[in-house]
């Protein structure tokens, strides 16, 4: 999996659409006291999308459940309907967009398609269960649920192995630690 992450932070070929939904992102979401906000720095100290996007998953997580049990078609259909209001979530991360390195946003480019794929597929089983299909309706909502999953996988690496969104003291340090930590040549 280190290969293929590598891999796509390497992947200029993204550059081209990565630059262009920077400057959209940054035209709709990231300037000014708006896009202050929305990153959430001034108040919180770092960014706001990591935590907004637990409650758009957490009622998909929860609708899965649902779905698993029987005579739950309505409210698994109601948790559906609610955590697709996630534009909150969409748009700090528009916003925490504008702030990344070129090879972030290769990675963050992937994470906002797997994220939009998931989010296209389980409005597509709210329409399903809406016409009463809800064999369909769940088959959909796993899908996007697994697409949802990868989405947060990539919004991990992000966070956790590439350090966006963190101060730059913080990312000094992470450089120096992993200085530290690295293995010394053999000597011959």
């Amino acid at each position: 999996m280190r290969r293929l992450l590598a891999k796509l932070e390497g992947a200029g070929s993204l550059d081209g659409v990565a630059d262009r939904l920077r400057r959209v992102a940054g035209a709709t979401f990231g300037k000014g006291r708006l896009g202050s906000a929305l990153h959430g720095t001034p108040w919180f100290g770092h960014p706001l999308h990591p935590a907004l996007v637990q409650f758009p998953v957490g009622a998909w997580m929860s609708t899965a459940v649902l779905d698993l049990l029987p005579g739950t078609e309505r409210p698994a259909a109601a948790l559906l309907t609610v955590g697709t209001a996630a534009v909150p979530a969409l748009a700090t991360g528009l916003a925490d967009y504008t702030t990344l390195s070129r090879e972030q946003r290769r990675v963050a480019l992937v994470h906002v398609g797997a994220n939009t794929a998931a989010f296209g597929l389980f409005v597509a089983s709210i329409a399903a269960r809406a016409r009463g299909d809800h064999s369909r309706g769940r088959t959909l909502s796993f899908a996007g649920l697994g697409l949802a999953g990868l989405g947060a996988y990539l919004g991990g690496h992000l966070a956790f192995s590439q350090a966006a969104g963190v101060g730059p003291d913080v990312r000094q340090a992470l450089r120096e630690e992993q200085r530290e930590e690295a293995p010394e040549p053999a000597l011959p």
